[in-house]
């Protein structure tokens, strides 16, 4: 439908949380996603939701003004040309140049500029290896996604079957729809890849998981995505 060339990622989906024993060769434990564009260069992906995991990070030892910030790693692998210089502490440390193998990321005459304007961490004795800061409030909105889906965000397939059996009152897991898929999985999905006034479409909708998960995605965000969602009978 959309051709080899509008592929834009395989996404890896851990769906179990525990090997099974019971496996005669290797214990099966993620699934495929293939995420197709209709055109690939105009096709943008939505940034994920921060999290306050992620915020945790930041803090600010020095009381900077602009806030809550985190160090960030001064030394880069890839070779830069002006990275290779000497750094004199404001404790006395000379630091003679940039671990082996590795390059400063910025120029020293960019260097100094940004520990000027108070972005260079020191440490408490002004000793430290100097780290650049990145203020909480200059980050992106979001976090870009990945193609590794674990299921403590996205969710696992015994999570699925515990979503349907309290949905449908069955009596046992036993009877529940063989590959039913977490809600949350499907709300990564949508959360990526489409706007708050979307149609989605779900043309093997199994047990109705898409659906459910436009409508928990709108409660969210206040979103007015629609969905159609098809499925044949046996």
């Amino acid at each position: 439908i959309f051709g080899g060339a509008n592929l834009v990622a395989t996404i890896i989906w851990e769906k179990a949380y525990a090997p099974k024993s019971s496996a005669k060769h290797l214990s099966d434990r993620h699934e495929y996603i293939l995420l197709y564009a209709k055109n690939k260069d105009r096709w943008t992906r939505n940034l994920l939701p921060r999290t306050q995991q992620q915020d945790k990070a930041y803090t600010n030892p020095d009381g900077d003004s602009r806030g809550l910030w985190r160090p960030n790693n001064l030394a880069a692998r890839n070779y830069y040309s002006k990275g290779t210089y000497s750094i004199t502490c404001p404790g006395g440390r000379v630091i003679p140049g940039p671990p082996t193998g590795s390059y400063w990321r910025f120029s020293e005459e960019k260097f100094w500029e940004m520990n000027a304007d108070g972005r260079i961490w020191w440490g408490e004795d002004g000793n430290n290896i100097p780290a650049p800061k990145i203020f909480l409030t200059e980050v992106q909105e979001g976090i870009v996604p990945e193609t590794i889906w674990f299921y403590d965000s996205v969710g696992h397939s015994q999570e699925a079957k515990k979503e349907l059996v309290q949905i449908c009152d069955f009596a046992n897991s036993d009877a529940v729809f063989v590959t039913p898929k977490p809600t949350r999985l499907l709300r990564r999905i949508i959360q990526i890849a489409t706007g708050p006034n979307d149609l989605v479409l779900d043309s093997f909708a199994g047990t109705g998981t898409t659906g459910q998960a436009v409508l928990a995605q709108n409660q969210e965000d206040g979103g007015h995505r629609r969905f159609v969602l098809v499925e044949m009978e046996a």
